[in-house]
């Protein structure tokens, strides 16, 4: 069983810019997201199967699901210089049928600071 890590920071690129710290144990990665509008906090499990991890966020503005995959970006043009990792996928707020939107981000680095995940 090959789990990718993805304990680190990440920038979320959509639907909000905000800065992002996962702490992963195994197929469970917990962490916290902040902007200057919201701060909130992401629970979900990660895949082994394509490296797609599904769960939860929640901030004092909405609460909801998300599924997106997280690869190695291969190539040049893109938000992110090649060999960064990204995530890619939808999120939606617990009420919708359907997805609402897009959710994608970029991995900057290890925790800034681990004490601040939930």
């Amino acid at each position: 069983m090959n789990i990718p890590n993805i304990e680190g920071s990440w920038k979320i690129l959509q639907p909000i810019q905000a800065d992002m710290d996962l702490v992963q144990s195994d197929n469970t990665v917990k962490g916290t997201y902040h902007n200057s509008d919201v701060q909130g906090t992401i629970e979900g499990t990660l895949t082994t199967e394509g490296a797609v991890l599904t769960g939860t966020f929640a901030d004092q503005k909405s609460k909801g699901n998300f599924s997106v995959a997280i690869a190695k970006v291969t190539s040049t043009g893109g938000v992110a210089a090649v060999g960064s990792t990204m995530f890619y996928g939808n999120w939606k707020y617990f009420d919708s049928q359907g997805w609402d939107g897009v959710f994608e981000g970029v991995k900057i680095g290890e925790p800034s600071s681990a004490g601040n995940v939930a």
